[in-house]
């Protein structure tokens, strides 16, 4: 239901498959967003996983899956129909081999504080921005396709971005690099191929 939560702490995953569904079709946030000050339906903290994947639809959290200081490897990542942020990683180092989601009311993939590499991310109708790195963060990617967003790809507040090929269509702001908190530097981007329609 809409109040449901999973948090995986200090585990070993290998070759997991997780599936996370919120069968109520309301779409009403819950009045306790947050558990325990952790803003994940499915939180996974200080753990090591390999080969795993996580399918997530419906969520009404803050985030619907959010990593905080783990790392290790994930084949996929797929989430649609969240009601705030899809994907939130931080604290991490963590490498994406597929990103997919569509459907959310503000951030499609957030990444703070980390390490990322990700080999492909296809990122629909987000509310706000497509992919947004910040704090520090250092992100490094493949191939990003980007429709229906605010804002494509944002860097910000001494992050670093490397995008090979960026694809994005239909939103406002393709590329942004900015400074948004005081007690950081700005945000760099560097694209080797980007079609910003």
């Amino acid at each position: 239901n809409n109040k449901g939560r999973a948090i995986i702490y200090k585990s070993n995953l290998d070759s997991w498959n997780i599936e996370m569904k919120n069968l109520n079709n309301d779409k009403v946030e819950s009045p306790n967003l947050n558990y325990k000050n952790l803003t994940g339906c499915l939180t996974i903290i200080d753990s090591y996983f390999k080969d795993i994947e996580i399918y997530a639809q419906n969520l009404l959290c803050e985030d619907s899956i959010n990593f905080i200081r783990s790392r290790g490897n994930i084949k996929k990542v797929s989430i649609t129909d969240s009601l705030s942020d899809g994907l939130d990683a931080d604290f991490s180092k963590i490498n994406f081999e597929e990103i997919y989601v569509d459907k959310t009311g503000n951030d499609c993939a957030d990444f703070s504080f980390g390490n990322y590499k990700i080999n492909n991310a296809e990122l629909t109708n987000c509310g706000d921005k497509a992919l947004s790195v910040g704090e520090k963060s250092f992100v490094q990617l493949d191939t990003i396709f980007v429709e229906n967003s605010k804002i494509g790809v944002a860097s910000k507040d001494s992050s670093i971005t490397k995008l090979k090929n960026a694809y994005l269509k239909n939103t406002k702001t393709c590329i942004s690099a900015y400074k948004k908190k005081q007690e950081f530097n700005g945000g760099l981007i560097e694209i080797n191929n980007i079609k910003c329609q």
